[in-house]
């Protein structure tokens, strides 16, 4: 099926018939504008499958799809990819979900760190999170999306964390080009990045204890809610690197 056709999120997939949710059904004949015989792609993120259907009954509120056999999804993350990410405030960390989905992230991590000015994030923001991190995957074609975490400190993110740790400290000697070049293209990978005004010096000692390597994104001092971007910005161009050899 080509790949142009609207690419609607649902869960448990299975060949066969299946009604559509409120929201879904409404996103797809009221927003889209899609009526009876319009084919669709229908992948499950949590088990990052997919499938070919069509729509075969709809009226102003509801819709029935009819899905042909779910196979593994055609782009998903290429490696494990944690985001440790100090919270940031006000929609900043809209923005750090929906890049870090687009490009590759497999959890996100938000933490309690010093600097933190959101100190507190209930549930609506996390399920706000959640929402965001499916429709970035659902836009930018992956049949996976990220964990997104319910913020905790960042020592006890930082200490369950597995993978090369590494965390984003403006003007460290190492860069993170030269850190991920040291590693295989898939080896899991764990970036901690700070909040307004980064890490503290405290902060950076714990997580050196706990083997997290500092690394600079070069001369240029980002802000918290671009670091994330131009971190897997890198992680990808040095893994298609590291694989095209």
């Amino acid at each position: 099926m080509a790949s142009g056709h609207l690419r609607v999120p649902l869960t448990r997939l299975r060949v066969g018939t299946r009604v559509l949710d409120d929201d879904t059904a409404r996103y797809v004949l009221r927003v889209h504008r899609l009526g009876v015989g319009d084919a669709i792609v229908a992948f499950d993120p949590e088990s990052a499958t997919e499938a070919d259907g069509r729509i075969v009954s709809a009226d102003k509120h509801a819709a029935t799809v009819e899905l042909d056999e779910p196979r593994p999804a055609s782009i998903v993350a290429p490696r494990p990819i944690v985001i440790i990410q100090g919270l940031a405030k006000g929609d900043k960390m809209d923005a750090i979900v929906r890049d870090a989905t687009e490009l590759g992230a497999t959890r996100i991590a938000p933490a309690f760190a010093a600097r933190s000015i959101a100190q507190h994030k209930g549930e609506a923001a996390v399920e706000r999170w959640r929402r965001i991190a499916l429709e970035a995957a659902r836009q930018c074609g992956r049949g996976d999306a990220p964990t997104v975490d319910v913020p905790r400190p960042l020592p006890d993110v930082a200490r369950e964390a597995l993978g090369l740790r590494v965390m984003l400290v403006p003007g460290a000697e190492s860069t993170l080009g030269r850190v991920l070049a040291d590693a295989g293209a898939a080896a899991p990978l764990v970036l901690a990045i700070g909040p307004e005004g980064g890490l503290t010096a405290e902060e950076i000692a714990d997580c050196a204890s706990l083997g997290f390597v500092s690394a600079s994104l070069g001369r240029l001092a980002f802000r918290t809610e671009t670091a994330c971007a131009a971190a897997l910005g890198a992680v990808i161009a040095v893994g298609d690197a590291q694989r095209d050899h």
